[in-house]
């Protein structure tokens, strides 16, 4: 699914910044040389909840690769990330009740850190995959941003759950040739060449508990990130309406009613909001699905009968028939033509 935010407008919190800044004076590297790079001052980072230009913060990250003289520099970016620096969303994460209540939150609240990618949640078997898909994904510097971020959401979920594994982490780039940086921020198994950057979970862990939930305090965060996420700029109802789709369907047929609840709505008035913007619902779970048929049928992973399960179909006749309606093309048909 496309990215909701518009890339040229994109912005990040001043929290995240700050502490990209606090692990690289731990590696030694010039704090003024940073900001001067990519052009900020120390005045736009004092409100930990202010926003910095996306643009900006990759030149941050790019003048760290220029400095750093490691193979992996996002690694030791990451390794040196304070926990829960990112404001009131890494609060919110660590006062869950849950691990899977920790990772609603962290998909509902995801633009409060920055509009840089798009983080997802899949379930596949016995499997949760946590997902992060950048929004410049051939950047020079972005390797290095999404590795840090990867090392820090392991940082902070691992002490967080007494029972607490890796079943692999998953990397879009090609296996580079000492992996001992990797075996030692991840400890599990490692792809490289994969389809997204991603850390697989037991999907048992889901339902683990954290031992420093705290729901009177999480009552309050949640309240300052709904009054933060409504002072951001708006990304659009069908935008809004599509992530939600995504994540409802790893679950099943999508539930209407829930996804308005959700959206503080009732059912007419999602309808109508969505065809003031040219769309209705159905049209939305269509495409939706549609694009997500495409991408796993391209990835050649998975048998079209659990691309069907994946999708909130019941039965795979009835993927087909749909995929068949929107293509021409049976799932084995399209498959075959893409390796043609």
């Amino acid at each position: 699914m496309p990215n909701a935010i518009d890339p040229r407008h994109a912005s990040v919190s001043a929290s995240i910044t700050q502490a990209v800044l606090h692990a690289a004076v731990r590696l030694s590297v010039s704090r003024p040389e940073l900001l001067a790079a990519c052009g900020l001052s120390e005045s736009q980072l004092g409100d930990p909840d202010a926003r910095i230009p996306f643009s900006a913060h990759e030149q941050l990250w790019q003048a760290l690769c220029e400095r750093l003289a490691l193979s992996e520099p996002g690694l030791a970016i990451g390794a040196n990330l304070a926990p829960g620096p990112f404001s009131v969303l890494g609060y919110l994460l660590q006062s869950s009740a849950t691990l899977g209540e920790a990772l609603a939150a962290a998909l509902r609240y995801q633009r409060l850190v920055g509009e840089g990618g798009e983080l997802q949640l899949q379930e596949h078997g016995a499997e949760l995959r946590v997902l992060y898909r950048p929004v410049h994904p051939h950047a020079p510097a972005t390797r290095t941003r999404v590795l840090a971020l990867m090392v820090f959401w392991v940082q902070m979920m691992a002490p967080l759950v007494s029972h607490y594994r890796l079943l692999r982490a998953e990397f879009a780039h090609p296996q580079p040739g000492d992996l001992s940086p990797y075996s030692e921020a991840f400890g599990c198994p490692l792809a490289f060449g994969a389809s997204d950057y991603s850390l697989v979970l037991p999907l048992e862990l889901r339902s683990a508990a954290l031992i420093q939930a705290n729901p009177p305090l999480q009552t309050l965060l949640r309240q300052h990130a709904e009054a933060l996420l409504a002072r951001l700029p708006s990304e659009g109802l069908v935008a809004r309406v599509v992530t939600l789709l995504g994540a409802q369907l790893a679950h099943g047929e999508p539930d209407r009613a829930e996804l308005a609840r959700t959206l503080n709505l009732s059912e007419r008035t999602l309808q109508r909001r969505l065809a003031d913007e040219g769309s209705s619902y159905q049209q939305l779970l269509s495409d939706t699905r549609q694009q997500l048929a495409e991408r796993y049928l391209d990835d050649g992973q998975l048998p079209a009968a659990e691309i069907a399960l994946l999708l909130g179909y019941s039965e795979p006749s009835v993927f087909f028939r749909a995929f068949r309606n929107w293509t021409g093309l049976t799932p084995g048909e399209y498959r075959l033509r893409g390796k043609g």
